[in-house]
């Protein structure tokens, strides 16, 4: 996984890993993706961001809007509505 794609975690192993710590999030801690392309993520983005109180994560997530913004312009024609479609064949 590109750290410009995800700057917060990383992918080794089949494992979600916080690349600042190395700690890997536990196989029992439920996990919630939001990509750029998702219609809605922008309004739980700037939800998330409004709740925040640290300078420094705040700072980060709004970096984080900012490329999501930017997807947005760049590739309307990726946009869709959120969905849970059917699985792929494991």
């Amino acid at each position: 996984m590109l750290q410009a794609q995800e700057p917060k975690y990383d992918a080794r192993e089949g494992r979600l890993v916080n690349r600042h710590t190395g700690e890997p999030i536990p196989d029992e801690e439920p996990v919630f993706v939001l990509r750029a392309k998702d219609r809605r993520a922008m309004v739980a983005l700037t939800a998330y961001y409004a709740a925040i109180t640290d300078p420094a994560h705040g700072r980060a997530v709004a970096a984080r809007i900012e490329s999501f913004k930017a997807f947005a312009l760049a590739n309307p024609d990726k946009m869709k509505e959120p969905d849970t479609g059917p699985r792929a064949p494991a």
